[in-house]
Order: C-alpha cells, then structure tokens, then sequence
C-alpha cells in the first residue's frame, strides 16, 4: 500500500496500541523532566495540526493533573502571553521539526534562558539547531505533508504522559489501570472508525465529492477535532471549512445556512442529546448533515457510530479518522492536492518552513520507502 494519507491513517491503531503498551519507555525523558524541573503547571506551544492535537488532549490533562494546563501558538506565546506562563513547564511540539514558527518559539526562549521540551515526528529536522531537548513522541517515520497519524499519536502521548506522571506522583494511583483499560478501548474504537470512515465515504462518494462548503460543529475536548477538521478539509479539498461549539453555532452561524451547506457534529457528551436535537434541526435547511458519536443513536447512514464507551474527553483518539478519512480520499479522487497556481507568490514572500523542509521531507519519504 502506498504511504500516503490513507495508509497513516490505517495504521493509526497501531501504531497507539504498540505505543499504548510501551507508554513508560516512551514518556520517560518528558516525564523526568517535568519531575525534575518542580513546576506544577504547563504551557504547550504548537502550531497547525500539533496545536489542533493539544487542544484535543487539554481537558483531559487540566482534569487529572489538578494543575493548570494551557496550549497556545507560537505567536500567542511570544506576543502575549509570556509573562503570563513564565514559571510554567514548557513542551515546544513540531512534528516536521522545521516550523518556522516554533523555531522561532524556542530561540525566543533560549534567550530567556529556558529550556523546553521539545517533541517532534523528526529528530532530523531544522529544529534541532536550536534545541539538544528534542523527544520523539512515538509517531515514527510519517513522510507527507498532511500529517494524520502525528496527530492522533500526539494527543494519546500527552494523555499517557499525564498517566505516566500520575502513576510516579501517586494522583493517578487507583485509576491508572482502568484508564490504561480505556485507552485501549480507543484503540480499538480508532480502528473501527476507520472501517466506519471508508462505508461513509462509499455510501456518500457523489455528494462529498461535490462538497464546496462545510461547518463542523462539536464541544468540550472534541473542539480539538473540530478545529482540525476545518484544517484538513481547507488544506486538502481545498474548500471554506468554519468550526463552531455547539451552542454558538445556533447563535448565529447557522444563519448563513442552506441546501448547498454540509454540516458535521461530532456528540460524545454524555451528559444530554442536546448536539443531536440541533442536528436534527439543521436536516430541515440542508440534507447534507452528518453525526459522529460513539452514543447510542437512532440507525441512520448519515450516523458515523462506534462502540466507544470511554469518558469524552479521551474520545479525540478516534473521532477524528472520519475526517482524515475524507479529507484523504475525496482530495485522491479529486486530484486536489495541487494549490492554485497564484499561491506560489504567496510562499515566496511569506515562509511557515525552513529553507531546507523540502529535502529534510524526501530524505524522510526515502526512508519511510524502505522501512
């Protein structure tokens, strides 16, 4: 199979249930330095999808760590909110390590004598100039540009860091094996989606390959996923994607609806079915609606429904393959990878890589082919 979009998200299950059963190995420099520094709080610099994938991970840390927990971009840090977080414990994160942004990030904060950690999908990537802390977070040798496996791999290593320091600090002690329990639960579940995915998208195939306009509607640790969803379907089908949290979408943004519209929710909440009450509302404007929940739900086609069983905020770890899945098959069918061709002035005066990205990625494609 070709190592492109849809095989990284094949083997997504994989790659978390061998990282799920490696956990303490694979956490142990970020945990031990966490420890070691004698901070409580922590402040996550990302960018793009490694952001989209902190976000998704954040309820859960801030509510099993007891401490505060915060994600921002680059700029937000640099900008704005550095004094704000200056004795927290930084995580610097660039999956291709060459995120001009990041880099500067890090450089920003080696002139402030701090030194974070740094994770990355590439220990051989620009960024490595600029820091000696680089961790690779267990995603492997992922060699395209539209990262899909980073990102899921992401927020389950800043889950089990989480659990990996609850387990040394004793505030995780009596739920860590059933947390582990659930995290298999989202392996498996994230393997089912992707079967899921593939009948959604066969069922669907006309109706998404005519997509020009999408909203993507979600809450809680799911804004994560929705935010990414947006970013996926803008940077590969190449169409305006909005996300909003389910109570301000109705206040508002679904004034702008109609038939042509498609609109995605994703409900794990367990607490009401208030999400599919507004789904149902939104049928009667546009039929191109779709739910991804892993709740018990009316049988419908347009209902992407797994066995989850977990608490939501871990369900990020396999609500977003409907999305990467779409994203990678439709843009395939398509052959809508390429930008339009004015985009080109665009990266020439404005860079988010490093000069060198473009060989450090097929040195990686290189490698990835021969492994």
């Amino acid at each position: 199979m070709e190592k492109d979009m849809e095989y990284y998200i094949k083997i997504s299950n994989e790659v978390m249930l061998k990282n799920l059963n490696s956990r303490e190995a694979l956490t142990k420099k970020l945990v031990d330095q966490y420890l070691d520094s004698g901070k409580d709080h922590i402040c996550i610099i990302a960018s793009g999808s490694s952001l989209n994938a902190a976000m998704a991970a954040e309820l859960f840390m801030n509510q099993c760590m007891g401490n505060n927990v915060v994600v921002m971009s680059p700029t937000e840090y640099i900008d704005y909110r550095k004094e704000n977080v200056k004795d927290y414990f930084k995580i610097v994160i660039s999956q291709s390590g060459c995120s001009t942004n990041i880099i500067e990030a890090v450089k920003d904060m080696a002139a402030d004598e701090n030194k974070p950690a740094v994770l990355t999908g590439n220990l051989e990537g620009d960024i490595k100039k600029y820091s000696d802390n680089l961790i690779e977070y267990g995603v492997g040798n992922e060699s395209i540009d539209y990262v899909t496996l980073g990102m899921t791999v992401l927020i389950q290593t800043l889950i089990l860091f989480v659990l990996e320091t609850g387990k040394r600090k004793g505030f995780l002690s009596e739920e860590y094996n059933s947390l582990a329990e659930e995290l298999e639960t989202c392996c498996i579940a994230n393997r089912e989606m992707y079967y899921k995915a593939i009948h959604f998208t066969e069922t669907f195939y006309k109706d998404l390959l005519k997509m020009d306009r999408v909203i993507i509607v979600a809450d809680g640790a799911n804004m994560g996923i929705a935010r990414e969803a947006a970013l996926k379907f803008g940077e590969t089908l190449k169409i305006p994607a909005l996300y909003y949290e389910s109570e301000e979408y109705i206040h508002g943004p679904n004034m702008q609806l109609t038939p042509e519209y498609a609109v995605f929710f994703i409900d794990t909440n367990r607490k009401h079915n208030r999400m599919f009450d507004i789904f149902e509302a939104t049928g009667y404007i546009t039929e191109h609606t779709y739910f991804v929940t892993d709740k018990e739900m009316p049988e419908s086609e347009r209902i992407i429904k797994v066995t989850g069983n977990v608490r939501s905020e871990l369900t990020p770890l396999y609500t977003a393959v409907p999305f990467q899945y779409i994203s990678a098959h439709v843009t395939k069918e398509k052959n809508n990878f390429e930008c339009h061709p004015l985009f080109g002035r665009f990266e020439e005066k404005i860079h988010c890589k490093t000069d060198d990205y473009d060989e450090i990625m097929e040195n990686k494609k290189l490698k990835a082919e021969e492994e």
